[in-house]
């Protein structure tokens, strides 16, 4: 437990002292989903996610968005979903419509092994067309415990953009990189909190790296 809290320090520090124009942010995500039946193939689910900048002075960014997933093997599953966000830039007020599709492939080894593929069709107000993005994750958790009730969790994740509109230049989005600890806190309630780097180009020649606190519920009905 404390060689990993000592790593996501670590991991912290370093991008804060080899980089600048740095900001610190928060991001709290809530998602609930559960099975269309008992014996269903399909889930349901709803998530709603807060991130802010200057620390937790400014709220940045708020969505909220529904999904129905299919498995189609024990180990994976497709799905398709919406989602309504509103971005609060310094310039302005941004409202954006995004549809989703995902598949997902997980696999069950020491720990749990994931991958999702998303595709992402957002109409962002203020812009002349559509944008595409791709979204490609990695995710890795294993038993910090006998009990199997703290876990921990790594995750890479590639975004990119796959057409250019007025505001959106095609190519390299974003990455993020989150380090934390999961902890199951009912048998059907789950807890994970930790430190995500946010690399993101913000001009031609410029880059920006979030310093993120990252808190995350996930409830299963």
């Amino acid at each position: 437990m404390k060689a990993v809290l000592l790593f996501v320090a670590l991991v912290a520090a370093i991008p804060a002292a080899a980089q600048t124009g740095t900001e610190p942010r928060v991001w709290m995500e809530v998602s609930v989903q559960g099975h269309m039946g008992s014996d269903s193939p399909w889930r349901w689910a709803t998530n709603s996610l807060v991130r802010t900048r200057n620390g937790a002075g400014t709220i940045d960014f708020m969505a909220g968005w529904v999904a129905a997933n299919r498995d189609l093997t024990q180990r994976s599953a497709a799905g398709v979903g919406y989602a309504f966000g509103a971005g609060f830039p310094d310039t302005g007020f941004l409202r954006e419509h995004r549809f989703v599709q995902q598949y997902r492939w997980r696999a069950d080894v020491a720990g749990r092994v994931s991958f999702r593929t998303q595709l992402e069709e957002r109409f962002i107000s203020g812009d002349d067309a559509m944008r595409i993005r791709v979204r490609e994750r990695f995710r890795l958790t294993w038993p910090l415990a006998a009990s199997g009730t703290l876990r921990a969790v790594v995750s890479e994740e590639v975004f990119l953009k796959i057409n250019s509109t007025a505001r959106a230049a095609r190519g390299f989005d974003s990455n993020e990189l989150f380090v934390g600890i999961g902890r199951s806190v009912t048998p059907r309630t789950a807890v994970e909190i930790g430190y995500m780097n946010v690399y993101s180009p913000v001009a031609r020649s410029r880059t920006r790296h979030s310093h993120v606190m990252s808190a995350a519920l996930a409830v299963l009905l």
